[in-house]
């Protein structure tokens, strides 16, 4: 069994997928694979992996497209190592990446990590690392926003199995993250050092998702309102604390949803240790200008 498994869904990844390829060969231990899914690609994609002489390699292709979660609960499905990592087609692996997460996966079941943005070109963004979020606290955080990087993701294989992979929905990281938490999986986010370079350009699939539009997500929503029963007693409309966000610098609208949730996570922020109580308040209070 190999050590790890890299997983990269990929359509039309051209050009951007040689240097995500080339750095995460480069990053991965000798015990390990990388897979990827060519999700219906019509842009050289197919030939660039077949020219590809790496016996860490494996390649699959979809003739038809069929979309991000079921590529990559189909790359899960096929994955043999004790570990799992994803990255999208288009960043860039850091040399030192799986090492650091492989250590810090010590107790927890999933680790995340920071990301350093860079553009189209390869120009880095200016850095603004966050801190860490403790297991302990991660349910609370997830309840506010989605503060985990799909791509900087490594994790026990046998824990993402156990939630069944990636649900259809728009948001199918943040879903996924729910569940996992609601389940009881213990997941981390390491403090500032970034693993992975972060391209952000204009056919980047996440900046045109639908998950936070008007209309909303039922499966997201039923994930969130989950945890948020299980976690902090919550019972009210989930979809108005997912899609009720107000304009910048407009206060949130009075309603009794919003207020009943903000109670319930003060309460439950209360819980915690000093360090995690202070960082779930912080971002409670900064997006509900308590």
């Amino acid at each position: 069994m190999p050590q790890l498994s890299v997983l990269i869904p990929v359509k039309d990844g051209m050009p951007y997928l040689k240097s995500t390829v080339a750095s995460t060969l480069r990053a991965m231990p000798r015990d390990s694979e990388l897979l990827v899914l060519d999700d219906g690609s019509t842009d050289g994609t197919e030939a660039f992996l077949a020219g590809i002489n790496d016996k860490r390699l494996k390649v699959f292709r979809n003739e038809q497209s069929a979309g991000v979660a079921a590529a990559s609960t189909a790359l899960l499905s096929r994955a043999s190592g004790e570990h799992v990592a994803r990255i999208d087609g288009d960043d860039i692996c850091l040399p030192w990446r799986f090492a650091v997460q492989r250590r810090a996966l010590e107790g927890v079941d999933m680790v995340f990590s920071q990301a350093l943005m860079i553009n189209a070109k390869n120009v880095p963004f200016r850095p603004r690392f966050e801190p860490g979020i403790s297991a302990e606290a991660m349910p609370l955080h997830l309840l506010l926003t989605n503060v985990l990087m799909n791509p900087t993701m490594y994790a026990s294989r046998a824990a993402l199995e156990s939630l069944g992979g990636y649900q259809a929905t728009p948001a199918e990281d943040y879903d996924l993250w729910l569940r996992a938490a609601t389940a009881g999986l213990r997941m981390r986010r390491i403090p500032r050092l970034p693993t992975i370079a972060y391209r952000r350009h204009q056919t980047q699939l996440s900046q045109t998702r639908a998950w936070s539009n008007e209309n909303g997500d039922k499966i997201l929503a039923e994930s969130f309102s989950k945890l948020a029963a299980d976690r902090i007693g919550f019972h009210g409309s989930a979809a108005t604390i997912l899609y009720n966000r107000p304009a910048a610098g407009k206060p949130y609208p009075k309603d009794p949803d919003i207020a009943e949730f903000a109670r319930c996570m003060m309460e439950a922020a209360s819980r915690l240790g000093e360090r995690d109580r202070l960082g779930v308040e912080a971002r409670l209070k900064a997006s509900y200008r308590l």
